[in-house]
């Protein structure tokens, strides 16, 4: 997981909640609500650079969909920090929505992500937000794929989202190996220090690399190895 920072409130939402001020009853979030969905998706996709708030699967972008003449309900879906189930009031709150992983229209077996989190409630139970500040310290990656959670919280979500469900340590490990050891050539230190700084770049389409926390977090360790190497080599440090 890493940090999400909210943007401003999409204007649809800001406008459906006018337009039903007198009509109370009509401003919630599900089945036969008015609800600007595709608006509302699109914005989330866009502040979270195109990855899932929780699990960092890449998302399609809204072009991407429309391409194939869809909407981004097959990008992803709408999910609630605070759960519906025990926050309804906040169903419609902007800042309590992420973008998620599997999208509305998937229909696929899911073990993982909000799936698994279900109504599981952060405001009583531990849990680390993806709204909330600096949640990258919170977790370590190593290199075959597997995130390990350095406080009480971070265990806990860890194991509320199945993070390390068999499909997510198959990938984070696949692109870790992938950028590492392109070919199966180790980079050197210096690319692998470039590389740690340019996950956290977005690309011309506002989108960062599929599982960047763990990229970042395995580059930085790569290049720190082969630095001390380095040195030992020529003597500056004792092994």
């Amino acid at each position: 997981m890493r940090s999400i920072r909210k943007g401003a409130e999409p204007r649809a939402l800001i406008e459906w909640r006018r337009e039903n001020r007198e009509t109370p009853q009509n401003l919630y979030y599900g089945k036969g609500s008015s609800f600007p969905s595709e608006l509302v998706r699109q914005a989330l996709l866009k502040e979270q650079f195109h990855l899932c708030a929780y699990t960092l699967r890449r998302l399609p972008t809204a072009v991407e969909c429309a391409a194939k003449g869809q909407g981004t309900q097959s990008s992803c879906h709408i999910e609630h920090v605070l759960p519906q189930a025990h926050h309804k009031a906040e169903s419609i709150v902007y800042d309590n929505m992420v973008a998620c992983y599997p999208s509305s229209q998937a229909k696929v077996a899911c073990g993982y992500g909000a799936v698994e989190k279900a109504d599981y409630d952060p405001a009583r139970k531990p849990f680390i937000s993806p709204l909330a500040a600096n949640i990258e310290r919170h977790f370590r990656y190593s290199s075959d794929g597997y995130v390990e959670g350095l406080t009480p919280e971070a265990k806990s979500t860890i194991d509320v989202l199945k993070l390390n469900h068999p499909t997510l340590v198959n990938d984070r490990a696949a692109v870790i190996r992938g950028r590492l050891k392109p070919r199966g050539i180790c980079i050197s230190a210096a690319t692998a220090r470039r590389l740690a700084d340019e996950v956290d770049t977005p690309d011309i389409q506002h989108r960062l690399p599929e599982y960047c926390l763990a990229l970042k977090q395995q580059a930085e360790l790569h290049a720190l190895r082969l630095e001390k190497r380095a040195a030992r080599a020529r003597g500056q440090i004792r092994p």
